[in-house]
């Protein structure tokens, strides 16, 4: 048992790069590395090294969400026929990615292992990107079934003059979406601090446009407006055009005064779904929305019982009997803080929502606002990776509160992932501070 143990301390980041490598392509088989890679975790430095500030008020929201399950037991007469377990399955997608976040910092305190994740990220999405060019191009669809269905890939026929966007190895275009959301800023990043070869700029070129390719036939508003959000984040002034330039096509493709020829050129670039999504009249007419319908009458549901929540996996059926009318039937409420606390309560969404919220302010204030000498070219790299990592984690979080792909594995330990990142730049800051501080009071 000893050999094991250590074993697997030796090993546990060689598990957690193999984790990230699958996490998309293979996420059954990553799950197994990412848990003897936690296993592995426990070395004998590790008090020393993990700050726990952060992740402690996630630990305090595990309290209130146990307190949401057990309550959720005794449920009201209209969720009787729910069963009872449900609200217990549903701790599994939070706490022990509380612990997850905690735990995987040792595999990323430093701007060398947060720059591997990061390409391995990339390198990961190679399945990805195969998937959806031969779901759009040569029409293959699944589901695919692998090692006798220990992985699968969720890829449908496909019409691209249909309403439907590709959903490659997913069951859903958005949540295809929201994967490219993840992995554009460190494809940006690549590009950017790239030196050497001539050759790894052009793949890395050729791989953009891939990804872009992918982003915009997934047809989704909220992976295009997420990718223009990190690309703002994270572009060199030099490529400060490149972002600018998808809104002047869509402004010919779209403006009545455009002449005909130009207007029609540019407006083939674009699918009808895309122009009426970003349509000016649909954006000020956005309270006819059928999102804004289901926020405006979660929010009732939620005060009903603020504290302990009505547990997860009741919103569909209390929504629908609630709201029988309504023409759609939403599984959730489509924003992640009205999810946490329809599901969990107030507090707990509370505790989750102002934690994050502070997490990102404060990373933001070190990464974009504090001078960083950038002439230096592992600086440089390291600053670049460091905002890609930000706005990575920045475009997913406020991606949920438009809809949700959270409750998907892949996406999941994404985005704590990226959290526990964030975290390590904070604490290294500080250390940084710290020494630097030690420095000058022994000149004094």
């Amino acid at each position: 048992m000893k050999d094991l143990t250590y074993y697997l301390q030796r090993k546990g980041y060689l598990f957690f790069q193999i984790g990230v490598f699958l996490i998309v392509s293979a996420p059954s088989i990553a799950s197994i590395f990412i848990f003897l890679s936690l296993i592995g975790s426990h070395q004998n430095d590790s008090k020393s090294f993990i700050d726990t500030r952060w992740i402690f008020p996630f630990f305090i929201a595990s309290f209130f969400a146990i307190c949401s399950a057990f309550f959720s037991t005794f449920r009201v007469e209209e969720l009787s026929h729910l069963s009872k377990s449900y609200s217990w399955v549903g701790l599994v997608n939070w706490i022990p990615f509380f612990y997850f976040a905690w735990r995987s910092q040792i595999y990323l305190n430093t701007n060398r292992m947060r720059i591997r994740v990061a390409n391995l990220f990339l390198a990961g999405s190679v399945p990805f990107i195969f998937s959806s060019f031969t779901q759009l191009f040569l029409n293959w669809y699944g589901p695919f079934y692998f090692m006798n269905g220990l992985i699968i890939w969720f890829q449908r026929a496909i019409d691209i003059n249909s309403n439907k966007g590709i959903t490659a190895m997913f069951n859903n275009q958005n949540y295809a979406a929201c994967w490219l959301i993840i992995i554009w800023p460190f494809c940006i990043n690549s590009f950017l601090v790239l030196k050497g070869l001539k050759i790894k700029k052009l793949l890395f070129l050729i791989y953009s446009i891939l990804l872009i390719t992918c982003i915009y036939f997934t047809q989704s508003r909220a992976g295009i407006a997420g990718s223009l959000t990190s690309t703002f984040f994270i572009i060199n002034k030099n490529y400060v055009g490149l972002i600018i330039l998808p809104f002047v096509f869509y402004f010919l493709a779209t403006q009545s005064f455009v002449p005909i020829k130009i207007q029609s050129f540019f407006r083939a670039i674009f699918t009808e779904k895309i122009i009426q999504a970003f349509q000016f009249s649909k954006v000020t007419n956005f309270l006819n929305e059928p999102r804004i319908f289901i926020y405006m009458n979660t929010i009732p549901l939620i005060m009903e019982r603020p504290f302990f929540g009505w547990g997860a996996g009741t919103f569909a059926i209390l929504f629908n009997e609630r709201y029988a009318e309504f023409p759609r039937n939403p599984t959730h409420p489509h924003n992640l803080v009205l999810e946490m606390s329809y599901s969990y309560g107030t507090i707990f969404a509370t505790i989750i929502t102002l934690t994050i919220f502070l997490l990102v302010l404060k990373s933001f204030k070190i990464i974009f606002l504090k001078k960083t000498d950038t002439r230096d070219e592992n600086n440089y790299q390291n600053h670049s990776t460091n905002k890609a990592w930000w706005s990575s984690f920045f475009a997913l979080f406020l991606s949920q509160m438009y809809d949700i792909q959270y409750f998907d594995f892949r996406i999941s330990v994404s985005f704590w992932i990226l959290l526990s990142g964030l975290i390590c730049i904070i604490k290294n800051d500080n250390l940084t501070e710290i020494s630097n501080l030690e420095n000058r009071n022994k000149f004094k």
